[in-house]
């Protein structure tokens, strides 16, 4: 009788796939994970999956293909580029910064338990059964809720909201010339009290803010819209979920306060939070769009014959 495959079962087989100085195997029957030198005559057994060293090396690399954070994505491959040390780099790396930590963990964890589930299915099938389908943890917000302070922010003054501003204005339209920027800068509203505001923020334990969230009340009544002007995270902590799930926790403030809706403008690479506003039931309204007029008229016309 094959054994089954149990969330303590595959843990024992993590912790001896890691050790590289004793070999362990699983015992058909009951699926106790043991060391190579410590079987008994008269049961089966199977080896545990191969992990080397090399398997460590690819998981970092692909947890650092996966990271979205830019910061810490290219400091973590300028470490797997230098070729000596890297295992001790990589440990010392992401303890800097503990977000960026327990998203190694989890991802480590959750590639480490495909690597069984597949084992144990290949093992399956040698036995004549049938493969199983088995069901990873995904990410969810809980890192960000456990490692981050989320709510409304009665500190933040006027002149650090216009701060901010010019920090998300300069984040979404990097990537535009510096004349078109100007011009868009100089037609978005600005921010230049609290007054009629709502603001929140994600803090770190130590209080420093991570993410800042600022929405403007349309009118005086809570049942009225809100108008996001100012969303803007800092370069250390972003792609760690910390936007997505600051602006779920306002929604569900705002709902809850009796607010009908929340109108957002999105800008530049700012509109990749449009992509998780429409998935969550966001509709568009309005459009602003850009005409090139370099080489207009050709375009319009085609070439000039005269």
């Amino acid at each position: 009788m094959a054994f089954q495959l149990t969330r303590e079962i595959v843990d024992q087989i993590i912790f001896g796939m890691e050790n590289q100085e004793q070999e362990f195997v699983v015992e058909v029957e009951t699926g106790e994970v043991v060391r190579n030198s410590s079987t008994e005559e008269g049961r089966e057994y199977v080896p545990i999956p191969e992990w080397r060293s090399v398997d460590g090396y690819h998981l970092m690399e692909r947890f650092v293909t996966s990271l979205r954070n830019p910061i810490y994505r290219e400091r973590l491959r300028d470490i797997l580029a230098s070729g000596r040390g890297v295992f001790r780099q990589f440990k010392d790396a992401i303890k800097e910064q503990r977000e960026i930590e327990r998203m190694w963990f989890r991802f480590k964890e959750r590639e480490m338990r495909r690597v069984v589930h597949e084992w144990y299915n290949e093992l399956r099938e040698q036995w004549g059964l049938e493969r199983l389908e088995f069901e990873l943890e995904e990410e969810t917000d809980d890192l960000v809720r456990e490692d981050f302070v989320l709510g409304e922010d009665s500190e933040i003054t006027a002149e650090e909201l216009s701060v901010y501003r010019s920090r998300m204005l300069e984040a979404a339209l990097s990537e535009l010339p510096e004349t078109e920027r100007a011009v868009i800068e100089a037609g978005w509203p600005v921010v230049d009290a609290t007054e009629n505001r709502i603001c929140w923020s994600a803090r770190t334990p130590e209080g420093e803010r991570a993410a800042v969230l600022c929405a403007r009340f349309a009118d005086s009544g809570t049942d009225g819209p809100l108008v996001l002007e100012v969303l803007y995270a800092e370069p250390l902590y972003r792609g760690l979920g910390i936007v997505r799930t600051l602006i779920q926790e306002f929604f569900e403030w705002a709902e809850a306060a009796g607010y009908g809706a929340v109108y957002a403008e999105l800008l530049g690479a700012g509109r990749l939070v449009g992509t998780l506003l429409e998935r969550w039931g966001g509709q568009e309204v309005s459009r602003t769009l850009r005409m090139d007029l370099v080489g207009w008229h050709e375009r319009m016309y085609g070439a000039d014959l005269g």
